[in-house]
């Protein structure tokens, strides 16, 4: 099939970006139950390199959110001294199966696989996504999901502090835009926090008119408040809302009412769900078989492409109509180039979660955004490169070397 590529050292290196463009840094605020996510935020880079001079990439976040870099150290030195083609079983260029060797590391570490699949790719000189399948879409839409509680950084601007950064993401080409929902989840009283919810939702879609997709995530404020929900759903009618996310923890009773409401009021809006989970929950395929879930949100790095390549083809399998909205929030700049891999591949794909986070390390060359869409690119792997005299300079002092 090909020479062998031996992984022969790993570098690990935290590294950090501000939200806006530089020296325009902004405050990104609240959701329902967190505090600000303030101006910064950081990720770990992982270089995985081979002696016939490959470069694989990914992002480490999801190891960085559960543990130490001594424990991601201990979990990627496994894979030194192993050849890239070890870890799945191709048959004509396409990932057909796992290794049982390493079906539990990948599994649970969705993030190394973004590493592999980028090294294969480069290994056989074709993308990423070409190991998946035949690609299907030539660009990937794409969604400003950084769009949270700026009311509550602005509160003297109330609704519009949200509409004016809705503006201010459209006019830099997004045609999508994620809102931040759940007042009455931690910070309102629930009356005024499901009028708040409300009133936001409909500044918005006055501010950017009738074309641009508005995406709502509530990130279940309304549990326990179903009689708010019902007024929210209502009372947004009018804005064709795109779709509704995480509006309260996943229960079949719940779920049943939140589907009526939406039919009566507003037919052509998306339940989506399932960001926290890798999509195998019993409650997930009861939701599906109810046909109370339209989408369905695995995180992308967190899961890896093989494990929701078979989810997406399990669905499909199962008959069940619920589509492939992957998260990507934390993820940020690497997260959405396999996002936007993914995305060329498979038919049910709805949308990228763009946390519009850019990385000055990253040189994403072939992923040109205009009108609001990824170009998938035909560079092999991942085809996301690392500027070397940055990464000398600023971030290698503080580098973790796997070997």
């Amino acid at each position: 099939m090909t020479d062998k590529h031996t992984i022969t050292h790993i570098q690990i290196a935290p590294v950090e970006t501000y939200f806006g463009a530089p020296g325009k840094s902004r405050i990104v605020g609240r959701n329902s139950k967190s505090e600000n996510y303030g101006l910064n935020q950081r990720e770990w880079l992982v270089q995985v390199h081979t002696d016939s001079g490959l470069r694989g990439v990914t992002n480490a976040r999801p190891a960085m959110n559960r543990g130490s870099i001594k424990q991601l150290h201990d979990r990627l030195k496994q894979l030194v001294g192993r050849d890239v083609f070890e870890f799945y079983s191709l048959s004509g260029g396409r990932v057909t199966g796992v290794n049982p060797r390493w079906e539990d590391l990948l599994r649970e570490n969705g993030y190394i696989d973004f590493a592999i699949f980028d090294l294969m790719g480069q290994a056989l000189g074709v993308p990423a996504y070409a190991l998946l399948g035949d690609k299907v879409r030539d660009t990937v839409e794409g969604y400003d999901s950084s769009l949270y509680f700026q009311d509550l950084v602005q509160p003297e601007l109330g609704a519009k502090a949200v509409a004016n950064e809705a503006v201010e993401a459209i006019e830099k080409g997004w045609r999508a835009a994620k809102l931040k929902l759940g007042r009455p989840g931690r910070w309102f009283e629930p009356v005024a926090g499901t009028a708040r919810d409300i009133e936001v939702v409909l500044a918005v879609r006055d501010a950017v008119g009738p074309e641009i997709k508005i995406l709502v995530d509530a990130n279940n404020g309304y549990d326990g408040k179903l009689d708010h929900l019902e007024t929210f759903v209502r009372e947004t009618a009018g804005a064709d809302v795109f779709w509704m996310e995480e509006m309260i923890t996943e229960n079949l009773p719940g779920y049943r009412k939140l589907r009526d409401w939406r039919d009566r009021w507003s037919p052509s809006t998306m339940i989506v769900d399932g960001e926290g989970d890798r999509g195998r929950n019993t409650i997930y395929w009861q939701l599906m078989e109810e046909k109370l879930l339209d989408g369905i949100q695995p995180d992308m790095l967190d899961m890896g492409f093989w494990p929701f390549h078979r989810l997406a083809k399990d669905i499909e399998d199962s008959g069940y109509s619920t589509m492939i909205c992957p998260h990507n929030y934390n993820a940020a700049a690497i997260g959405l180039r396999g996002d936007i891999q993914f995305g060329a591949v498979t038919e049910r794909f709805v949308i990228a979660e763009d946390s519009t986070l850019n990385f000055d390390l990253y040189r994403m060359n072939g992923y040109e955004f205009e009108n609001g869409a990824y170009r998938v690119p035909d560079a092999p792997g991942l085809g996301v490169e690392i500027d070397d005299d940055l990464y000398s300079r600023v971030y290698k002092q503080h580098e973790t070397v796997v070997s």
